[in-house]
């Protein structure tokens, strides 16, 4: 602002306050919630030469009726205090309600005659009315009111008409559902002046609060960043602001004195720590973007201690924003964050509020800022190779990382399949741009002879599934070099054909044995393999047939390993995989049948009988489960076998954390 308003406003109301004449309206300072309005009124009234009327300050909110506001108001004048900030129960409050005796014991104890009593209480209540007749009144959060606004309107109207007193009504109106409102807001209130949000002198107002200190001088040099970061914020809520200071002052006064050195981390951390908060802690978005502290860790890779990268990026164009990529695109964050901290520490501070300064800082050790490019790999320093200035003598360190690149290929050095395709990517530019020689057969049959040589052999679940990914975004917070051309396209889908190859065998050779330790090690980890179980497994097998490929002895005997309340209930918890994938009983049912039949031979053999009766029940939860679902299913006429495998679903949107090797 909106100074200049801010001025005219001012002025308005020195004239308005301390005319000679009774203007004999009310004013109106409205505004949303947390633009400043409550801070301007009494920053305005705090000034010696304001007014010298007996200013009274009272906020609505938590008072529930009429009564009780009178009540608030009438002790509120009675004070002899010249300026007060009132809210709570005073005198007359407790007068009128009964809760102070009049009488022997009470207040005026010591006075022989009740009567001269209530005629002195009358008294002060009198000059109590006397003094709000020639007082400026500020009522505060209107649209907080427990009663009828249009009711208070009508008592606040008698003391205009028939008093000398200045009224200020301060509300954000856009909440005010009172039907008359209007019509009485015409007949009192004479002047209306909306307060638009002046986020500098509150972030400067703000920071004043702050006692003295590292941390205040810290947020002092960065007041314009604040500011910016609250204009793209778009949300207009100061109060908010106050909240962050105070938050951020915490974190500030637990860094070390190293840290707090290094501008640029400074600098990174205030920015995470204001959209984390705001956006995350109290999720200022709404409804319509709900957003907790947790959402900060996505889905995949959410198991990840040390994750540090903050994105949400789009898998296919035409799919709607989620919450957190809007506020990736509000912020300008196109390539996400690399967080100075990791991010379960960002959700354990904003969910506590407290900074464990032992791990806040041996983590920012680890921070982008303090470790910048010089530990960088090679391939991720060439990224950046158009920000480069050649001029300080970095050339040197280019042909470095040139070289540093090819011997990390000849070596065998890049495994991770997301580090190798910004290898390729990388490599592929630099040929491009005539900045390194082609090799023998060309650079991409070299990338598929180290695909096959290299990357596959190393595969394990984990990096397959980051074969699955699209690689139509980023890695590391960067997007992948010459993506949509050919070349690039020609090393991916070899990598991604191979390593479907490699899960093809994978599956017929070890997903069996996979699969029983599982069921032996961890009863939640096997059945979230092959259902949605709530942060277990990885679901991995949730549409495909999968069980048939385990020997039903081995099966059995995992099972008859089990706690007994586990082992009753096994069978019962794959009828949500049938339901919801029917197809998969076609597959896997005659194997559920022949279980059964290895049960039956375990029963027969069994001495013991209440244990007998136990294997007899499993058997028939395995015909609960079974046989009707597989008889609808060959009714349904899907008897026949799949022609092609079916497609394993990963549920993978996203990379994965991996580590860059």
């Amino acid at each position: 602002m909106h100074d200049a308003a801010r001025n005219q406003i001012r002025q308005f109301l020195l004239r308005w306050v301390n005319s000679p004449d009774n203007p004999k309206f009310a004013v109106m300072i409205e505004g949303r919630w947390g633009c400043g309005k409550t801070h301007f009124i009494q920053s305005l009234v705090s000034e010696d030469d304001f007014t010298m009327r007996k200013t009274i300050y009272l906020s609505l909110f938590g008072i529930s009726n009429l009564q009780d506001f009178e009540r608030q108001l009438f002790y509120a004048a009675s004070s002899k205090a010249i300026k007060i900030m009132h809210q709570g129960l005073g005198f007359a409050s407790s007068l009128f309600s009964g809760a102070i005796s009049v009488g022997s014991g009470g207040v005026f104890s010591g006075s022989a005659d009740i009567g001269q009593a209530v005629e002195s209480t009358l008294k002060q209540v009198t000059k109590a009315s006397d003094a709000i007749n020639e007082a400026l009144v500020i009522i505060d959060d209107l649209e907080r009111c427990g009663f009828n606004q249009s009711e208070l309107l009508g008592v606040l109207n008698r003391y205009i008409e028939h008093g000398n007193c200045r009224i200020i009504l301060v509300a954000n109106t856009q909440r005010i559902n009172d039907e008359k409102f209007g019509e009485f807001r015409e007949k009192v209130i004479g002047q209306t002046f909306e307060i638009p949000p002046d986020p500098k002198a509150a972030v400067d107002a703000f920071i004043a609060e702050i006692s003295e200190g590292v941390a205040r001088t810290l947020i002092a040099s960065r007041s314009d960043r604040i500011e910016e970061l609250y204009r793209l914020s778009g949300f207009n809520n100061l109060r908010a602001i106050r909240q962050f200071l105070w938050f951020l002052a915490g974190m500030l006064e637990a860094t070390d004195r190293r840290f707090r050195e290094n501008s640029e981390l400074i600098d990174s951390l205030i920015t995470q720590a204001f959209i984390f908060f705001i956006e995350f802690r109290l999720n200022l978005g709404g409804p319509e973007n709900p957003l907790t502290p947790s959402d900060l860790v996505p889905e995949i890779g959410r198991d990840d201690p040390e994750r540090r990268t903050f994105y949400a990026f789009k898998m296919n164009k035409d799919d709607p924003d989620t919450p957190t990529r809007k506020v990736i695109l509000k912020y300008n964050l196109i390539h996400g964050i690399r967080t100075a901290i990791t991010l379960r520490q960002w959700v354990d501070i904003l969910n506590s509020g407290v900074v464990d300064a032992k791990r806040f800082n041996a983590e920012l050790a680890g921070a982008p800022e303090v470790n910048g490019p010089d530990s960088w790999p090679s391939w991720k320093r060439l990224w950046h190779i158009s920000s480069w200035d050649f001029s300080d003598g970095s050339v040197t360190e280019f042909d470095a990382d040139i070289a540093d690149i090819r011997n990390g290929i000849e070596e065998g050095r890049y495994e991770n399949p997301l580090v190798v395709m910004h290898v390729v990517g990388v490599v592929l530019m630099l040929l491009d741009e005539g900045l390194i020689e082609d090799v023998e057969s060309g650079w991409v049959q070299r990338f598929k002879r180290y695909i096959d040589e290299i990357v596959i052999p190393s595969l394990d679940l984990d990096s397959f599934g980051a074969t699955r990914w699209s690689f139509d975004s980023g890695y590391e917070g960067l997007g992948y070099i010459r993506r949509e051309k050919e070349d690039f396209m020609e090393v991916l889908s070899h990598l991604q054909q191979a390593a479907h190859d490699w899960y093809s065998q994978w599956k017929a050779q070890s997903v069996a044995k996979h699969l029983i330790e599982a069921l032996k090690s961890d009863y939640f980890e096997f059945l979230g393999e092959l259902k949605i179980v709530n942060g277990k497994g990885t679901q991995r097998f949730l549409r495909e047939p999968i069980l048939q490929t385990i020997e039903e002895d081995d099966f059995v005997n995992a099972w008859l390993s089990l706690d007994r309340e586990y082992e009753r209930a096994l069978a019962g918890c794959f009828e949500d995989r049938y339901d919801q994938v029917p197809e998969l009983i076609l597959t896997e049912g005659p194997w559920w049948q022949s279980v059964a039949n290895r049960l039956s031979v375990k029963m027969d053999d069994e001495p013991i009988m209440p244990r007998k009766a136990q294997l007899r029940g499993l058997i028939k939860g395995i015909d609960r489960l079974v046989d009707d679902r597989l008889e609808k299913a060959r009714l349904r006429g899907l008897f026949a076998e799949p022609t092609c495998e079916t497609e394993i679903d990963l549920g993978w949107t996203l990379a994965p954390s991996t580590t860059a090797t």
